[in-house]
């Protein structure tokens, strides 16, 4: 609560701080190569409300559009408490949703059999302008970071089983293929086994996440390539739990709200994810991760009780 309120002080009379960035598949058959820069033991699942319209805003174009926000409910085991006002007076669903930091990779490429297969993965990066302090502009290249919200279920599912199965979620690079476009939506995944990630545009372009600017102390870019990785992932997950839970947040952004349009068809909200017991990893069938998330849970329940 304390990193939350003192981030909100920096953000002076602007009541929505950085943009977190997310990786997501929005298209029937996109495509993605992955990193996940979490262990499983560190990604929870929360009841999430998502979509939440809380205000408009101007685009550069001048242009107004509705601003969205996410919120964890407030009656979430994270944080305990016994009302949630998007719930209980809006109608509003929160969905059970796991939360995971990952980076997109490029392949490299070896010729076999006249057909071109992974051989190794480098982070991959983007370009864009931003706003300097003495008010003019520089192009910034940045890492493509970001958090990956999907279902503990038919998404993390897969990675849960795959990690106690096969092999380190954290250490295997990942293509992540969506089907379809509904909610029979599916992914497929194909791990590349013991094929190298360099990490060094991650570690090269940090500086140019505007989410993680002032938030690196402690982080030693000089140190083993994966348990820097997962130090930035860890660092950029705890930074939005943090956001998601905090409870002046949500006091300030939600309560104006006086009605929300049901976007998702009905107005209950999410129940807990009922435990499966995990099975070799099926693409098919995917099982929720394992309950170590609890570890988060306890995080989240104490930094609302300090």
């Amino acid at each position: 609560m304390a990193e939350a309120q003192e981030s909100q002080n920096r953000s002076g009379s602007n009541p929505y701080p950085a943009f977190c960035p997310e990786i997501k598949w929005t298209d029937d058959r996109e495509e993605k190569y992955i990193a996940f820069l979490n262990r499983p033991e560190d990604i929870p699942t929360v009841a999430l409300h998502t979509f939440v319209p809380v205000g408009t805003a101007t685009s550069k174009a001048g242009k107004e559009y509705t601003k969205y926000e996410s919120f964890i409910d407030r009656k979430d085991p994270g944080i305990g408490e016994d009302k949630d006002d998007l719930t209980d007076r809006l109608g509003h669903r929160a969905q059970q949703r796991s939360i995971a930091v990952a980076v997109e990779l490029e392949p490299t490429y070896v010729t076999v059999n006249n057909r071109k297969r992974p051989n190794g993965f480098q982070v991959k990066t983007e370009t864009y302008t931003r706003k300097t302090e003495d008010g003019g502009t520089e192009e910034v290249e940045a890492p493509v970071i970001g958090l990956v919200v999907q279902s503990p279920r038919n998404f993390f599912g897969w990675v849960g089983s795959f990690h106690e199965s096969t092999a380190p979620i954290e250490e295997t690079p990942l293509q992540v293929l969506r089907r379809g476009k509904d909610a029979g939506t599916a992914y497929d995944f194909t791990p590349y086994l013991d094929q190298t990630i360099d990490y060094t545009n991650l570690f090269q372009c940090i500086d140019g996440v505007n989410y993680l600017r002032g938030e690196l102390d402690g982080i030693d870019l000089d140190g083993e390539p994966l348990d820097v990785a997962l130090s930035l992932g860890n660092k950029m997950l705890e930074k939005r739990l943090e956001e998601l839970a905090d409870g002046e947040r949500y006091e300030r952004l939600v309560s104006p709200i006086t009605e929300i349009e049901d976007r998702w068809g009905g107005g209950q909200a999410a129940t807990p994810a009922k435990p499966v017991a995990q099975s070799r990893p099926s693409q098919r069938e995917a099982k929720p991760a394992s309950n170590g998330n609890q570890a988060k849970f306890d995080q989240l329940r104490a930094m609302h009780e300090a």
